[in-house]
């Protein structure tokens, strides 16, 4: 919250000092189109006058955004960038009428310009200051996430080309060519017109809360499902407020998943996306449950004996693991493989852990897991059931179809017969 007050700060002082260099170039013009009778100069004079009030405007929405949160306000006061944006909107649209309105009056009287010199250099100072304020707005706004500001920049780049139109005109005109000043007037209102249209819509669209970018929604949506332990995302909704954005999102955990993991994993999402988004300011992670139609199971055997396999009293040791695919309840595929892990000298528990993941195994049913084991296997996100002695492979998957295993929510205490590390 520190980082972005201080952003909002310089974004502030860009158009406070925006503010000022516009009021002065705005008095100058103004006193030289009042001396030489200039319509192309006076339309740009009062283009230049709105421009002081859209930076004031944008200068006090940068100010009120920067306040903190408070009861009344909890999602801050950010909008008042957005309303910045509207008010100066409404401004140029304003200004772009009076413009053609002069400048269709003049279109009717033949006048004669005063101080041709200083109106033409008035105008060629204009186009200058014009195109450094609109760099510099554009580059400070960018960098604060403000689009009001980068409005302001691309407005005084606009302004550049008018200061250019008035210079054309003044030119003409000088020599006798008095419509080509109205032309310029003319053209230079219809510019402004629609520039303050388009501003006036993104303003109303934010106000709105108008969804911002499907693209962003589309990111955020891959961000989430590439987490371990998420099955699925849906109803992400964005907003923006000011230069920055909220959002939520329901995603689909694993049944299995213990409250500590769902808010771990909710967490995770939150920090990639802010990481992948610096301009998030908040994005609710809502969560449910997803439930597997089909998962597989794991089961440790002492022998091969299909279905009727009896059930290892070891972990890392047993000889051999039976895969078993169960769809709503029935069997739908077995098969048994040979566990690599037993060979090993150490660390059997561990291994064949890994083992399992490989095969991408859901569930685990086992006598005891040991510390080792237990963690890989919780990490990837696999259920643990404890298993009583003497049992087979078909009465180990009856007992869990009819949710009489206990789970296994913390490891095994080394027992006198199992290898369990």
């Amino acid at each position: 919250m520190v980082e972005k007050s201080e952003l909002l700060g310089k974004g502030e002082k860009a158009a406070k000092f925006s503010t000022f260099v516009l009021a002065v170039l705005s008095v100058l013009k103004g006193i030289v189109a009042f001396l030489s009778g200039s319509v192309a100069l006076l339309a740009g004079t009062i283009d230049s006058f709105s421009d002081v009030f859209s930076s004031v405007a944008v200068w006090a929405g940068l100010k009120i955004a920067r306040k903190k949160p408070t009861e009344r306000f909890p999602y801050g006061y950010y909008k008042a960038e957005t309303f910045a944006l509207l008010v100066v909107s409404t401004i140029i649209i304003v200004s772009s009428a009076l413009i053609m309105l002069e400048s269709v009056q003049k279109l009717f009287e033949v006048t004669t310009i005063s101080f041709s010199e200083v109106a033409l250099a008035a105008a060629a100072l204009s186009a200058v200051v014009y195109y450094l304020l609109a760099k510099y707005k554009e580059k400070i706004g960018r960098q604060i996430r403000s689009q009001a500001l980068v409005s302001e920049g691309l407005h005084s780049m606009v302004d550049v080309y008018t200061s250019v139109l008035v210079f054309v005109g003044i030119f003409f005109g000088s020599f006798g060519y008095y419509y080509a000043e109205a032309l310029v007037g003319l053209s230079i209102g219809a510019y402004v017109l629609v520039r303050g249209l388009f501003f006036g819509r993104d303003a109303a669209l934010i106000l709105m809360d108008v969804s911002p970018s499907p693209h962003r929604a589309r990111e955020i949506k891959e961000i989430a499902e590439n987490v371990a332990g998420v099955r699925g995302t849906h109803e992400i909704r964005l907003r923006k407020s000011g230069p920055v954005f909220f959002g939520e999102m329901h995603v689909e955990l694993e049944e299995s998943l213990s409250l500590e993991k769902a808010h771990e994993i909710s967490e995770e999402i939150e920090t990639r996306i802010k990481k992948r988004f610096a301009d998030m300011e908040t994005i609710t992670v809502h969560v449910g449950v997803s439930h597997r139609k089909k998962i597989k199971i794991a089961i440790p055997i002492q022998e091969t004996a299909g279905l009727d396999s009896p059930v290892s009293r070891h972990f890392g040791s047993a000889p051999k693991f039976a895969f078993v695919e169960v769809e709503a309840g029935v069997i739908s595929d077995f098969y048994i493989a040979e566990n690599e892990a037993a060979k090993l000298k150490q660390k059997k528990g561990i291994g064949a852990a890994h083992f399992l993941i490989k095969e991408s195994s859901n569930v685990v049913l086992a006598v005891d897991i040991g510390e080792g084991p237990f963690h890989v296997l919780r990490d990837n996100l696999v259920q643990l059931y404890y298993l009583p002695k003497g049992v087979k492979v078909r009465e180990a998957i009856r007992l869990l179809n009819e949710k009489s295993l206990e789970k296994m929510n913390s490891p095994s205490e080394k027992p006198e017969h199992a290898d369990i590390d």
